[in-house]
């Protein structure tokens, strides 16, 4: 009995041992044609492989690379398409600044409007009048302030953006020297709006030598003689901590500009041309008196 429960065991072992080994080959045989159905027809083109070793240069893979040395980088941004992006990315803060703008000038002119249609009844003396225009006149001029303070921002960040554009080519095309002249000229009328004068001469002067259509826009001289003329008096003001040579750069530059607005706008024959000549000389002749004196 004992000799065939031995036999009966073994062979319920070898049994198990059957159904197991054929249970693990389906699986197996199961998953392995599972797996082969949702391979592609060809491996080189399997979307992961693409997606981890897309950027490889003779067997380098530079997926994450960034260059440490700043001549590398300066290098990388000639490329054009990191060109067009960057630009894509000022062309978008330069329309979020301009959006702020156009809808300052909008609530303002309903300012104006609901104002404009007010009866006020309540008013019975003329300095109640005089303090409601006032009044009226604080609340647009704050409305403005602050609209141009956010726009700023937003075209100073365009400009550092497009700062970054550093393909030629590209720099060189019609549509971006269009948009770089829109850029700063919306830069400095806002900034000149808030007094902020300073800032507005470098742009000024990038914004002449974009083109030559540029350089004989009259608006540009315009602001560079009145942006000196604040700079020049400034200095004046502080002259214990300006140096002289300063004011007279300053003082220079804004005659210079103010005789380049009066040739553009009336020609070199005009009286008004001659007229601001006349100015111009005697500022000079101040100037060297002033020298002489000290």
């Amino acid at each position: 009995m004992s000799i065939n429960s031995d036999i009966l065991k073994g062979n319920i072992m070898k049994t198990r041992t059957a159904i197991m080994i054929a249970f693990i080959s389906a699986v197996f045989a199961t998953t392995t044609a599972v797996y082969a159905q949702n391979q592609p027809a060809n491996p080189g083109q399997d979307p992961s492989l693409v997606k981890d070793f897309t950027l490889e240069e003779n067997g380098w893979r530079i997926t994450d690379y960034r260059p440490y040395v700043t001549a590398l980088r300066d290098l990388e941004k000639l490329n054009k398409q990191y060109a067009e992006n960057v630009l894509k990315l000022a062309i978008d803060e330069y329309a979020a600044g301009i959006d702020i703008l156009e809808d300052m000038d909008s609530e303002v002119a309903q300012i104006i409007q609901t104002n404009k249609e007010k009866l006020n009844m309540s008013e019975h003396w003329y300095w109640q009048e005089i303090d409601r225009r006032n009044a009226e006149i604080r609340q647009i001029s704050y409305k403005k302030r602050e609209a141009k303070l956010k726009a700023v921002t937003y075209l100073t960040k365009a400009i550092n953006d497009s700062d970054e554009v550093k393909n030629v080519e590209l720099r060189n095309e019609p549509k971006f020297i269009t948009f770089m002249s829109r850029l700063y000229q919306a830069y400095v009328a806002t900034q000149y709006d808030i007094q902020n004068f300073r800032p507005c001469v470098p742009i000024l002067e990038r914004y002449i030598n974009l083109s030559d259509k540029n350089r004989k826009d009259v608006w540009a001289y315009r602001y560079l003689a009145s942006c000196y003329g604040f700079m020049e008096k400034e200095m004046e003001r502080y002259k214990n901590y300006a140096a002289e040579d300063e004011v007279m750069r300053c003082r220079n530059k804004k005659n210079r500009n103010m005789l380049i607005v009066a040739e553009l706008t009336y020609g070199v024959d005009s009286p008004h041309y001659k007229k601001m000549q006349e100015i111009v000389q005697r500022d000079e002749r101040r100037s060297e008196r002033l020298n002489d004196f000290r």
